[in-house]
């Protein structure tokens, strides 16, 4: 899957959104660390359980029964700047996890994750792409929106004790 991304300058790069290759799972865990860690919105508790549940291993376990469940983003010279986690669940798409590298935000990268994440649901007979976002989390709520997204609800004191707002789009 490749698309064209823009950044906020108006300028155009080749960012190519596809399924993970099986070495490239380790590099992916590690850039979902590197971008947890970095997020003021997750209390300690949710990070640590949620690294575990996106360590290497695991992500070959999300891949073996669905080679969409983890999908990479690379720049023209095929480096990993991003990726989405996500699962078929009954006949739609939760998207456990997307993320951008630091040093390649503000570009449309995010966004282009997104869309390649609904043409895999696409592929895979789903209707609908729907996932969660921390409720004081405003980029993740202003591209979810940019992309089409609804919130549904909102969940006071949920995962890990904090709030959440589900979110909805269908493809």
């Amino acid at each position: 899957m490749r698309r064209l991304s823009c950044d906020a300058t108006g300028s155009t790069m080749e960012i190519s959104v596809r399924p993970a290759k099986k070495q490239e799972l380790p590099a992916l865990a590690k850039l979902f660390s590197e971008v947890l860690k970095r997020l003021p919105y997750y209390n300690a508790l949710a990070k640590r359980y949620e690294l575990r549940k996106y360590a290497p291993n695991e992500l070959v376990q999300k891949q073996t029964k669905d080679r969409y469940s983890v999908l990479a983003a690379l720049d023209e010279s095929d480096r990993i700047v991003g990726f989405c986690f996500n699962h078929f669940d009954d006949f739609t798409i939760w998207i456990d996890w997307f993320g951008v590298d630091s040093s390649a935000r503000q570009k449309g990268i995010g966004m282009t994750i997104l869309k390649s994440t609904f043409d895999s649901a696409r592929k895979r007979g789903a209707h609908k792409v729907w996932c969660d976002s921390r409720a004081s989390n405003e980029p993740s709520k202003n591209l979810l929106r940019k992309a089409g997204f609804r919130d549904i609800a909102e969940i006071k004191d949920h995962w890990y004790g904090q709030d959440f707002i589900l979110w909805e789009r269908f493809v």
